[in-house]
């Protein structure tokens, strides 16, 4: 990767070189843990949504690694949660709910045979790692807390490079994931749902991130804001209205919507099924 001071002020969708996702061999919904969560995954459908949207980040020129997933892990298909990437380094994630903790230990030994200096192993805070964090560029870290993970794990994240971490209070349930209502679009700009904030934390996003686009409540919960933006186009889940459409154009993005009704189910869509790298 370039230096990180070149970097800095480039948004990480311009960046992005490789992302890592995990085929849903095994994804169903065997426990609720979100207020999503319910209803039978039809397997079939579930594969050819995954592998729609796997074509859909190759297409944009973004190298897809995989790993299989483990049987008795249906929620490991979100490899999101498995960390937080900055450059050659991790920082592991460590899940609020047992049903989850079983991916931890596959994750690990992923990233140590990928050559990533590991962080956060021997941290016992809750942190779900791409799924409450992200970075718009290289030099700031959006940094979610709420139900699953602690505010203060930042405080040991911010160790593994150099950046500036702004903590973003999560306040409703259904939004229990900062990716559910949050997806940055450019160094300026981001996707998002105002009421799954705070007020102060609504402040600092409008400030930090003037060009941002707020999306209503029908497109948050079909999981618009759960995107991924690469290089000029956000992929989204079916449901981006045309106001939001309209804006995105005006910023230069085109969006691609990939049907992600299976994974919704679980409470997921597209960035929770990828770990940019």
């Amino acid at each position: 990767m370039e230096n990180t001071k070149m970097t800095a002020k480039r948004a990480v969708s311009e960046l992005l070189q490789r992302v890592l996702m995990v085929p849903p061999q095994h994804f169903t919904v065997e426990y609720a843990i979100n207020p999503w969560m319910g209803g039978v995954v039809n397997k079939e459908k579930a594969m050819k949504q995954w592998k729609d949207l796997k074509l859909a980040i190759e297409n944009e020129g973004v190298k897809v690694l995989t790993l299989d997933q483990v049987q008795g892990l249906p929620d490991m298909v979100f490899v999101c949660n498995s960390g937080i990437i900055y450059q050659d380094r991790v920082y592991l994630s460590r899940f609020r709910h047992k049903e989850r903790t079983g991916e931890q230990k596959h994750y690990l030994e992923w990233f140590k045979k990928n050559g990533f200096k590991i962080y956060g192993d021997d941290y016992s805070e809750c942190f779900e790692g791409g799924g409450d964090a992200c970075f718009s560029d290289y030099g700031l870290l959006w940094a979610g807390f709420g139900s699953r993970t602690n505010k203060n794990v930042y405080q040991q994240v911010s160790k593994i490079g150099n950046f500036e971490t702004v903590k973003c209070e999560l306040v409703n349930p259904k939004f229990y994931h900062l990716d559910t209502c949050f997806c940055p679009v450019s160094e300026k700009a981001a996707l998002w749902y105002p009421p799954a904030f705070s007020q102060a934390t609504q402040n600092e996003i409008l400030r930090r991130l003037p060009e941002s686009i707020a999306v209503n409540e029908k497109e948050a919960t079909a999981f618009v804001c759960n995107a991924i933006t690469v290089r000029k186009a956000v992929i989204s889940p079916i449901g981006v209205e045309q106001a939001t459409r309209d804006a995105l154009k005006r910023l230069g993005f085109n969006v691609v919507e990939v049907d992600m009704s299976e994974f919704m189910k679980s409470g997921g869509a597209c960035q929770c099924l990828v770990l940019k790298l």
